[in-house]
C-alpha cells in the first residue's frame, strides 16, 4: 500500500494543521447539532475528503456508549457524537469504502444534470443500516450550472436522514446560492514545521533514512500539502538508500535556484527561445511543471521586493544570491516585474485546463518577450506636468521624434515616415506605429461601452507613447474635461489594458490654434470644424 493511503487520517486527532476545523466539528458532534450541509474548501492535499469521511464515521459510529433508551444523548436530550471508534461495523465499512450509506460522487465525471436528478430520487430513501445517509461530492465546482440548480433544491429542503458534504479547491466558482445554504470550513496549508514533523515521523516508522536537508526540501516542494509530502517521500524511498537533498532536487528539478535565475535573466533579455528550452528540459525530466511555476513566482516576488527597496534580511537568501538578484533587478522596471507576476499567476491557474501543462507557461513567456520587443516599456513614466511643458515650448508643431519632424500632410493621410537610422535616436516613439494597429480595436471597445465617449475620442490625436503613458491631444476644452472625468478615465484605462495586456495611463492635453496634429485616422474620418464653432462641432460629434 502506498504511504499516503496507509497514513491517511482515520479520526479527527490525526488531521494535520486543521485545528480550527477539528475543534468546531467536535463541538457540533458533542452538542448533537449536526448540520445538513457542509462545504470544505481549500488547497489540494489538506484533508478535505479525509475530514468528510471522518465526519461520516462519527455520525454513524455504532460503538459509542448508549443511554438506557438506546441512544447517545447530551444533557439537552439531543443525540451526542464524538470521535469515531474505527472498530465497529460502520466505521470499518467506511474505511474500506463499502458502506452503503456513504455515497461519494466525483463531480468531474458526474457533472450532468441527469446525475444530480438521479441523486435527488435516491436521497428520498432512508439509510440502509445507519442513522444518516452521507453524500460527499468531491470537486463540486465542476458541476454544470443546471446541476447546481437541481442541487440547490435538495439543499433547501433536505431529508432529515441526509447530510451533504461538498468539497472544492475553487470555492470562487460556486454559486452564492449554494454557499449560503451550507456551513463553510476553509482548510489551510500545513505549516512547514508541522509537515516536517509529519515527514520525519513517517520516515522513522518506515525505517527510511533521510537527511535533514532532504526533509526540508520535501516540505518546500509539497507547498503545505500533506498528501504531496508523503507521496514524494514514498517515491524517494523506493531505492532503499539514504535520501539526500540532491535526490529531492533531481526528482523535483525546479528547485535549482541557478536555473530560476537563468530563466528570469532570459526574460530580461527578451530571449524567449532560451526560456522555453529550460521549460522543455523540465518536462523531459518528468518534473512537476506547476512546482517550477510556483518557484518562478516566488523568485519574481523577491525581485519585486528588491525594486521596492526591502532590506537583505527580508529576502532570506545567501549574500551572493542577493547580489546577483540586485543586478538582475536593474534589467527590469517595476511595472515589468509586476506584469510578469500577473502573467505567471494566471498561468498557474490555467495549467489544469490544458492537456500539456507547460503550454500556459510557454505562452506567458512568448507574450512577455514579444511585448518587450514592441517597446511598450522604456523606463519610468514622465509626469503629466512635464509633458504639458513640452507642448508649451512649441506653438506651431509637435515633433513625433527628436530631430525628425513630420509634415502635417503626411500625418493626415495616416502615413508615418521612416525614422533615419541613428545610434543616438530615441526609441520613445517607436511604439506609436505599433499602437496604431490597436487603435480601431480600442475605439470599437469604447463604442461598445459608451458611444458618446468614442465620438470624442476618435477626434483625438496620438502625440506620444512613452513608457507606460499614452498622450492624446484634443481640440476642445470640453472634450478634455469630459474625458478626464473619473468614471470615464477609469473606463479608458481599463479598455486599453484589456487590448494591449499592459497597464497604460492615458493623458490628455489641449491643442493650441497653431498646432498641426499627427493623426492615425484616415482623412475621411476627420471632422472639419472651425475653431470658434464649438456648438456645431458638438452636434456633429455626438450625432455619429
Amino acid at each position: 500500500m502506498v504511504l499516503y493511503r496507509k497514513y491517511r487520517p482515520q479520526n479527527f486527532s490525526e488531521l494535520i494543521g486543521q485545528d480550527h476545523i477539528v475543534n468546531t466539528l467536535l463541538d457540533q458532534l458533542q452538542s448533537g447539532r449536526i448540520s445538513h450541509g457542509y462545504l470544505f474548501s481549500g488547497p489540494k492535499g489538506t484533508g478535505k475528503t479525509s475530514t468528510a469521511r471522518i465526519l461520516a464515521k462519527a455520525v454513524n459510529c455504532q460503538r459509542k456508549q448508549l443511554t438506557k433508551t438506546g441512544q447517545r444523548s447530551n444533557v439537552h436530550g439531543q443525540m451526542s457524537f464524538s470521535e469515531p471508534c474505527n472498530k465497529c461495523t460502520s466505521c470499518l465499512a467506511i474505511t474500506d469504502g463499502s458502506h452503503l450509506d456513504l455515497i461519494e460522487i466525483d463531480a468531474a465525471s458526474n457533472r450532468n444534470i441527469d446525475d444530480i436528478r438521479d441523486l435527488k430520487e435516491k436521497i428520498k430513501l432512508s439509510a440502509v443500516s445507519s442513522r444518516y445517509k452521507v453524500y460527499i461530492i468531491d470537486e463540486v465546482h465542476m458541476l454544470h450550472v443546471f446541476s447546481f440548480n437541481a442541487l440547490l433544491k435538495t439543499l433547501e429542503e433536505p431529508p432529515s436522514h441526509a447530510i451533504f458534504i461538498l468539497c472544492t479547491t475553487e470555492i470562487s466558482k460556486l454559486p452564492k446560492t449554494i454557499i449560503s445554504r451550507v456551513q463553510k470550513f476553509a482548510f489551510r496549508r500545513a505549516s512547514d514545521e508541522t509537515l516536517k514533523i509529519a515527514v520525519e515521523k513517517i520516515a522513522k516508522r518506515e525505517n527510511i533514512i533521510i537527511d535533514k536537508d532532504a526533509t526540508e526540501a520535501i516540505v518546500k516542494a509539497s507547498d503545505g500539502s500533506f498528501r504531496d509530502a508523503i507521496s514524494l517521500l514514498d517515491q524517494l524511498s523506493t531505492s532503499g538508500q539514504k535520501i539526500g537533498k540532491h535526490n529531492v532536487e533531481i526528482l523535483t528539478v525546479a528547485s535549482d535556484w541557478e536555473r530560476l535565475y537563468v530563466f528570469v535573466e532570459a526574460l530580461a533579455q527578451g530571449k524567449a527561445k532560451d526560456a522555453i528550452i529550460i521549460i522543455e528540459d523540465i518536462c523531459k525530466a518528468q518534473a512537476d511543471i506547476s512546482f517550477f511555476l510556483k518557484e518562478i513566482i516566488l523568485f519574481l516576488e523577491k525581485l519585486l521586493f528588491i525594486k521596492i527597496g526591502f532590506e537583505n534580511e527580508f529576502l532570506e537568501l545567501e549574500k551572493d544570491q542577493i547580489n546577483k538578484l540586485a543586478e538582475l533587478a536593474k534589467k527590469f522596471t517595476f511595472l515589468q516585474v509586476q506584469d510578469l507576476l500577473k502573467s505567471f499567476l494566471i498561468s498557474e491557474n490555467d495549467i489544469r485546463m490544458y492537456p500539456l501543462p507547460q503550454i500556459p507557461l510557454v505562452l506567458a513567456v512568448c507574450k512577455y518577450c514579444m511585448n518587450s520587443e514592441n517597446n511598450f516599456y522604456e523606463g519610468l513614466q514622465k509626469e503629466p506636468s512635464e509633458i504639458i511643458d513640452n507642448f508649451k515650448k512649441s506653438n506651431k508643431k509637435i515633433e513625433l521624434e527628436e530631430k525628425n519632424p513630420v509634415s502635417s500632410k503626411q500625418v493626415q493621410l495616416g502615413k508615418q515616415p521612416h525614422p533615419k537610422s541613428s545610434k543616438k535616436s530615441s526609441n520613445t516613439n517607436l511604439s506609436i506605429p505599433k499602437f496604431e494597429k490597436h487603435w480601431k480595436e480600442y475605439l470599437d471597445k469604447i463604442r461598445s461601452i459608451n458611444s458618446q465617449v468614442m465620438a470624442i475620442l476618435r477626434s483625438a490625436n496620438i502625440v506620444k507613447f512613452e513608457g507606460n503613458v499614452l498622450t492624446l491631444m484634443v481640440y476642445y476644452k470640453f472634450h478634455k474635461d469630459k474625458l478626464e472625468e473619473p468614471k470615464i478615465s477609469t473606463m479608458l484605462h481599463g479598455a486599453l489594458e484589456d487590448i494591449i495586456g499592459k497597464s497604460v495611463r492615458v493623458v490628455f492635453v489641449l491643442s493650441t490654434k497653431e498646432d498641426k496634429l499627427p493623426k492615425i485616422l484616415q482623412a475621411s474620418d476627420v471632422i472639419d470644424v472651425k475653431q470658434n464653432d464649438l456648438e456645431t462641432a458638438a452636434v456633429e460629434i455626438f450625432s455619429k
